[in-house]
C-alpha cells in the first residue's frame, strides 16, 4: 500500500509577491517512486523539497512508494485538490503527465530527472548524469589499486545509462588501461540483488564500485563494506551511512532542480521546456573527501580531479 507522509509540512512564511492566479502560499505536491529513507534518489528529493521550504512560502505534501500503476491516480488526485505544482520524481512520470496535464491547466506539472515538456503547463528539470558519472569514474580510477572498477545500475533507463557511460569514460581518462565493469540489478528496490550483483563485480577484481538507482544502492554499499572495498556514492551524500566505505559521492543536486522549479513558478518565469543543470548551475557536484579518504587523496590526485571538473565545465570532455 502506498505510504503517505503523516503530516503536511509547512515552511515559515517569507516575503514574496503573490503570483497572479496562485494562492499566497504555493501548494506543492512531490510524488516519489520510493521511500524518503532510501539513502539516494528519493532521499535527495526529500532533502531538496525541505530546503526549498526554507527559501519559499510553500505548503508541501509528499507521497512515497508510488509504483507505476499508481502514478496517474496520484498526479490526478493532487491536481483535483487544487495543488499549484505537482512534481513527479523520475523518468516514469513523464508519460502519465503528458496524458493528463491538459485537463488541469491551472496546475504546473514538473517531471524531475527527465527531459519532457508540453504546452502550456509541463516542464522538466534534469541533471548532467553523464558528467556526474565521469567525475565518479575519474575518482574511482585514482583510488583503485587493482585497476578494475565497476558500476551497478538499477535498471538501464536514460539517466543511469548516461551515468554508466560517463563513469567508464572518466575512469579511462585517468587510467587508459582501467577495466570498467558494468551490470544491472533489474530492480530499483531489491537490496539483496543489488548486493549480489555488486559482489559478482568485486569477485571479478573491482576494488571500487558505484551504484545508481534507489534502494538497490544500499545493497551495493553493504556488499562493498563487507568485502572491504571502496564505493563512490551517487545522488545523495552517502558518507555518514558508511564512512569506512564511501570515498566521496557524485552529487546529483536534485534540491537545486526543485528550488529552481518552484522559484520559477512563483516569479512567473517558468516555461514549458526542459531545464538541464550541470556543474555551472550546481546541478551536480562532488562531495568532500572525509575521514581516512581525506588523507588518501594527495595534492596530485586533487589536481587531477580539479582538471576533470574544469574540462567538464569547459565542455571539452564528457559530451
Amino acid at each position: 500500500m502506498t505510504k503517505r507522509l503523516s503530516a503536511i509540512l509547512f515552511a515559515l512564511p517569507v516575503a514574496l509577491a503573490p503570483v497572479a492566479g496562485l494562492a499566497d502560499t504555493l501548494r506543492v505536491a512531490l510524488v516519489l517512486p520510493g521511500s524518503i529513507t532510501d539513502g539516494t534518489f528519493n532521499s535527495a528529493a526529500h532533502n531538496g523539497i525541505q530546503a526549498a521550504q526554507e527559501n519559499h512560502d510553500i505548503e508541501v505534501s509528499i507521497r512515497e512508494n508510488t509504483d507505476f500503476a499508481q502514478i496517474t491516480e496520484a498526479l490526478t488526485a493532487y491536481a483535483r485538490d487544487g495543488f499549484d505544482v505537482v512534481i513527479g520524481h523520475g523518468f516514469q512520470f513523464a508519460e502519465p503527465v503528458l496524458e493528463i496535464h491538459a485537463d488541469y491547466p491551472d496546475t504546473w506539472f514538473i517531471v524531475n530527472t527527465a527531459q519532457v515538456a508540453a504546452e502550456p503547463n509541463v516542464a522538466s528539470f534534469d541533471n548532467e548524469w553523464g558528467h556526474a558519472g565521469y567525475i565518479a569514474g575519474a575518482v574511482a580510477a585514482l583510488v583503485s589499486e587493482t585497476g578494475t572498477v565497476g558500476h551497478i545500475g538499477g535498471i538501464p533507463v536514460p539517466v543511469i545509462e548516461d551515468y554508466n557511460a560517463g563513469f567508464a569514460e572518466g575512469a579511462r581518462r585517468v587510467n587508459p588501461q582501467a577495466e570498467v565493469l558494468s551490470a544491472y540489478v533489474g530492480s530499483f528496490s531489491d537490496i539483496a540483488k543489488g548486493a549480489e550483483i555488486t559482489t559478482s563485480l568485486i569477485e571479478q577484481g573491482a576494488d571500487v564500485v558505484t551504484s545508481t538507482g534507489n534502494e538497490n544502492v544500499i545493497g551495493t554499499i553493504q556488499a562493498a563494506g563487507q568485502a572491504g572495498v571502496m564505493a563512490i556514492g551517487t545522488a545523495f551524500d552517502s558518507f555518514d551511512a558508511a564512512p569506512d566505505t564511501i570515498v566521496t559521492t557524485a552529487l546529483i543536486n536534485m534540491g537545486v532542480n526543485l528550488d529552481l522549479a518552484i522559484g520559477r513558478v512563483i516569479d512567473g518565469t517558468i516555461q514549458p521546456q526542459s531545464y538541464v543543470l550541470g556543474l555551472e548551475e550546481n546541478g551536480i557536484g562532488l562531495a568532500p573527501f572525509r575521514g581516512k579518504f581525506a588523507e588518501m587523496i594527495s595534492a596530485e590526485d586533487q589536481a587531477v580531479i580539479d582538471s576533470v571538473i574544469a574540462d567538464l565545465k569547459a565542455g571539452t570532455v564528457g559530451n
